[in-house]
């Protein structure tokens, strides 16, 4: 059960600086993006996106997080050693493939390679690492 909780609080965290970065983003890839335009049309107010934004976030990355910790408790009594700066090394594989597979299409579009590979990184720091370590520390 700590770990499913661990999985909640490391998803709103990762939600919480995704939603405001997100939205300034969106504003300013306004002028250069058609479905930008049609999602934040010019004079969009970026604290009400941000909202927006936010709410689509928490609701994303907490229910990812709940995913992964149910992952991470099943995987806890089967396979619990240690590698890569994770108590659990198999969790740690398994949340490096997922945030690849999620970040490889984007590596097809030169404008999209930075912020795809930050956020597979701040994907992987936050679930891969830290939520073992908080599910331990909770457990």
């Amino acid at each position: 059960m700590a770990a499913v909780f661990a999985g909640f609080v490391v998803g709103y965290g990762i939600a919480l600086v995704a939603a405001p970065l997100g939205a300034i983003a969106l504003v300013r890839s306004n002028s250069r993006s058609g479905i930008a335009q049609r999602v934040a049309p010019q004079g969009t107010n970026i604290v009400a996106l941000s909202v927006v934004v936010h709410f689509a976030a928490v609701m994303l990355f907490t229910a990812m997080g709940l995913v992964l910790g149910m992952v991470l408790a099943g995987l806890d009594g089967r396979r619990p050693q240690g590698g890569l700066g994770s108590p659990n090394l198999l969790y740690t594989v398994i949340v490096a493939a997922v945030a690849c597979i999620i970040a490889l299409p984007a590596a097809a579009v030169p404008p999209l390679r930075r912020p795809a590979a930050v956020g597979a990184l701040v994907f992987i720091a936050g679930f891969g690492w830290a939520l073992p370590w908080l599910a331990r520390l909770g457990g």
